[in-house]
């Protein structure tokens, strides 16, 4: 590869991201899900709902992108919709039991499966990797 690339932080950046997409890709398909509803399955917090604007927000999408996503995860039953009770337009989605079980296998997979070349970093540069991290996506 051309040294010229491998010094740009945003071609480094981007193939970490393929990289990582891949293996997403591979572990979401075990669960018959595509990366981007296992995505947004990881999302979801235990016992907490979130606005699908929000999600759509997160993805960087159509509301009906979306809708479509959310679709497919509470047939499977992952997880359910539910009207705000402040604001009938405003659906929410949450976790069901089963998808939180569904979501903590698939975080522990993730977690053991995805880029094992992280545990080559040292605890120190793996909290100064994550504070990076962390500030490229405020």
């Amino acid at each position: 590869m051309v040294k010229q690339m491998e010094d740009n932080l945003n071609w480094l950046l981007l193939r970490i991201f393929f990289r990582a997409k891949r293996g997403l890709v591979k572990l979401s398909e075990e669960y018959n899900l595509t990366f981007v509803q296992a995505f947004t399955l990881c999302l979801l917090e235990p016992k907490q709902a979130i606005p699908m604007h929000a999600i759509s927000d997160i993805l960087a999408c159509d509301a009906s992108n979306v809708t479509n996503i959310v679709d497919r995860l509470v047939l499977s039953g992952y997880i359910e919709r539910k009207e705000s009770t402040s604001d009938r337009r405003i659906n929410a989605i949450s976790l069901t039991q089963k998808g939180n079980k569904v979501r903590q296998e698939f975080l522990k997979k993730l977690t053991e499966r995805q880029l094992p070349h992280l545990n080559n970093l040292s605890p120190k540069e793996v909290a100064l990797f994550k504070n990076i991290l962390k500030k490229l996506l405020l």
